[in-house]
């Protein structure tokens, strides 16, 4: 049973975050930089972030040439537009709040590989170019096909290379320890192990299996930041999974490449960790069973994932997996993120769609102005 002191002094708050991830504890430490006085609550269900934050490749990125031209087609030109420029501001309020060297931050520029089918990409680089200039006021883009046999890769299979000086890598694992280590400094209180199932009208019920009981917090706003993990709260909101397969090789002896890399409009991608190299994604191949919850591997996948380390981007070379992983991430049917007034009390944000690191910094601060 919760005592008279459990109930006096760690059930009341004034705003309670749920989810520990990237996106809750940047929401928790824009607030509390904004109102010191403020009394903050986070709660996770898991003894790490659950969903992607500590599972991700670790990518400062904001949308490579092939997945800025997918959008356009899917959404036009000044909806794609906002899209990137939100992410830039993300990644630079992110880099404000956070030091580059405690991050593991890297700046060796981006890179988009293509194949013959996609090659046509090319011819779209100056009107992309145009386009994010009132974002980045220079060109973003610009052909790199010199680098494609520099970096080893395959050129039977990559017909063109785009190169990016803006984009970055990170260390995940050092950004969100550095992150909650900047959280607890600021005297915003971190509950793991917190499985909530309702949270409305200023209360947030956990279920507390050891103590077999349920436990209501209550604040005066509750801030939802689960993103792929919302509809298990907020059965209502339309935010779907997505399962995303991750694998890293044991160092390899003098790596040609550095950088983060994308392939087929951003569904693939790989960059090197000091001298292993971290490859992801290929969801793409099955989307129905990746739309899933569950962490296990899917093998289809995986087997894929190796195919391209073995025949375009390590060909010929020797190496071993050593680890694999997945993650959760949130996607939503336009790709856009979306902060949901549910009500009085209570606000969602939803979804990252594949780009927590980069947009978090700015949902964030849109939540903060409605509070």
């Amino acid at each position: 049973m919760i005592s008279f002191w459990e109930k006096n002094s760690f059930l009341h708050y004034d705003v309670i975050i749920v989810g520990s991830g990237i996106l809750g504890l940047s929401t928790a430490c824009e607030i509390k930089e904004k109102f010191p006085g403020k009394d903050i609550l986070v709660l996770e269900r898991g003894i790490f972030p659950t969903g992607a934050s500590t599972k991700n490749a670790g990518f400062l990125c904001f949308g490579s040439l092939t997945e800025i031209l997918a959008d356009i087609k899917s959404k036009g030109e000044q909806e794609t537009i906002s899209l990137v420029e939100k992410r830039w501001k993300g990644i630079n309020y992110l880099k404000e709040r956070l030091s580059e060297n405690r991050i593991g931050y890297h700046c060796y520029g981006g890179y988009d590989l293509l194949d013959t089918p996609r090659s046509s990409a090319i011819r779209e680089i100056d009107r992309v170019n145009a386009l994010l200039r009132q974002i980045f006021d220079k060109d973003v883009f610009e052909v790199s096909d010199s680098r494609i046999s520099e970096f080893g890769f395959n050129a039977e299979l990559v017909s063109h290379m785009v190169y990016s000086p803006l984009e970055a890598q990170i260390d995940t694992g050092e950004m969100m320890k550095t992150l909650i280590k900047y959280a607890q400094f600021l005297g915003i209180q971190i509950i793991n192990g917190a499985e909530v199932k309702e949270a409305a009208e200023g209360k947030v019920t956990v279920w507390h299996s050891a103590m077999d009981e349920s436990i209501v917090f209550k604040g005066e706003r509750i801030v939802i930041c689960a993103n792929a993990f919302v509809n298990k709260i907020l059965p209502e909101l339309a935010v779907k999974p997505g399962r995303g397969q991750v694998i890293i090789t044991n160092e390899i002896e003098e790596l040609k490449f550095k950088g983060i890399f994308h392939y087929n409009e951003g569904y693939y991608y790989f960059r090197n960790f000091g001298d292993r190299v971290i490859l992801g994604g290929g969801r793409n191949l099955d989307f129905t069973k990746e739309e899933s919850y569950d962490f296990s591997y899917n093998d289809m996948i995986l087997e894929d994932l190796k195919s391209k380390l073995d025949t375009m981007i390590l060909p010929g070379v020797n190496y071993k997996i050593t680890d694999k992983w997945t993650g959760i991430m949130g996607f939503t049917e336009n790709k856009l993120p979306e902060i949901k007034v549910i009500d009085g009390s209570t606000i969602a944000a939803l979804s990252c769609n594949g780009m927590g690191i980069a947009l978090s910094g700015y949902i964030a601060r849109e939540i903060v102005s409605l509070l």
